[in-house]
C-alpha cells in the first residue's frame, strides 16, 4: 500500500465512522475552550471536565480570571496536574487577553503562542476547533497513532508529526482528523494494549501487519 494509499483508506473510514468526531472537552465559548486545553496538558479531559464549572462559574470572562488572585485559581485546580504552574498561566494569560485583544482569544497561531500556558499544541488545538483552521494538535495520541498505522515515517518530533499529517491530509479535514487521531489513540490504539484485532484500520495499519501477520 502507498502512502497515498494509506492516508485514503484512513480517511475513508473516519468519514464513514466518525463524520462527527469532536473534542471531548465541554465548553461554551473560546474562552473557556483556551482554559480547558491549557488545563488538559498531562491531565485527562474526564478530570478537566470535572473541574472546569467551578471556574467557569466564578470566572465567566478574561476580565473576571485576569482579576482573580493565583492562590484562589490554585484551590479551583489542585485537582488537575501541575496546578501551581496552570493556575500562573491562567491568569496570565487572562491579564494579556484583556491588555491586548479587549478580553476577546485571538485566533492566529501566532498571537496565542504569546500568551502564558499556550504553546503551538494548544494553539492549533484552539484555531482548528473554534476555527476549522487547517491546522494539525499533535498530542501524544496523535504521535504514537500516526506513527504505527504509517502516516508519519521517521518522525521524531511533534513538529515533524505535524509537517507530514498537513502534507497529505486535505486542509478541509484537518480540522476533524485531529480529532479522529486522538479519539482513536484514546480508545483503541491506547499505548501498551493497542486493541487490534477490534480495529478497523488493520487493512492500512503497519503495527497491525507486523505484530499480527500470522493471525
Amino acid at each position: 500500500m502507498t502512502i497515498k494509499e494509506r492516508y485514503q483508506f484512513v480517511i475513508d473510514y473516519f468519514q464513514e465512522f466518525a463524520p462527527d468526531a469532536a473534542t471531548e472537552l465541554i465548553y461554551d465559548n473560546p474562552y473557556q475552550l483556551l482554559v480547558a486545553v491549557i488545563l488538559s496538558a498531562q491531565c485527562t479531559d474526564k478530570r478537566v471536565n470535572l473541574t472546569t464549572p467551578s471556574i467557569f462559574d466564578k470566572y465567566p470572562d478574561a476580565k473576571a480570571l485576569s482579576e482573580a488572585s493565583v492562590e484562589d485559581v490554585f484551590s479551583l485546580i489542585k485537582s488537575i496536574s501541575y496546578p501551581n504552574n496552570k493556575a500562573k498561566h491562567l491568569v496570565g494569560m487572562a491579564k494579556m487577553l484583556v491588555e491586548q485583544y479587549d478580553g476577546e482569544v485571538p485566533l492566529t497561531v501566532e498571537q496565542l503562542i504569546q500568551l502564558p500556558g499556550v504553546g503551538r499544541k494548544t494553539a492549533n488545538v484552539i484555531t482548528s476547533v473554534v476555527d476549522e483552521q487547517p491546522n494539525m494538535a499533535v498530542d501524544t495520541h496523535v504521535f504514537r497513532v500516526s506513527a504505527r498505522i504509517g502516516l508519519t515515517r521517521n518522525a521524531k518530533t511533534p513538529l515533524a508529526t505535524e509537517k507530514q499529517l498537513l502534507k497529505n491530509i486535505p486542509p478541509e479535514l484537518v480540522h476533524k482528523a485531529h480529532h479522529w487521531l486522538i479519539l482513536h489513540g484514546r480508545y483503541i490504539c491506547i499505548a501498551r494494549a493497542p486493541k487490534c484485532p477490534e480495529c478497523g484500520l488493520q487493512q492500512a495499519c503497519i503495527y497491525f501487519s507486523k505484530h499480527y501477520e500470522y493471525v
